[in-house]
């Protein structure tokens, strides 16, 4: 039985995808984070103090 590379290159996106999905939302959940703490930092050097209690916590990761 010959593989082709169409073949080889399907079969490597199939092995891979759930692990790539962990990544892709790992970086998604970085990005996230580093907005809102940009955002937090804008409003702290605004003097608006209002809201800084503390929220409901969010965690990212895969399974």
């Amino acid at each position: 039985m010959d593989v082709t590379g169409v073949e080889a290159g399907l079969l490597l996106v199939l092995l891979f995808a759930p692990a790539l999905s962990c990544v892709l939302k790992s970086i998604a959940f970085r990005n996230r984070a580093a907005g809102k703490a940009s955002l937090m930092r804008a409003k702290a050097a605004s003097g608006d103090r209002e809201g800084r209690g503390r929220g409901t916590r969010k965690r990212g990761g895969c399974g």
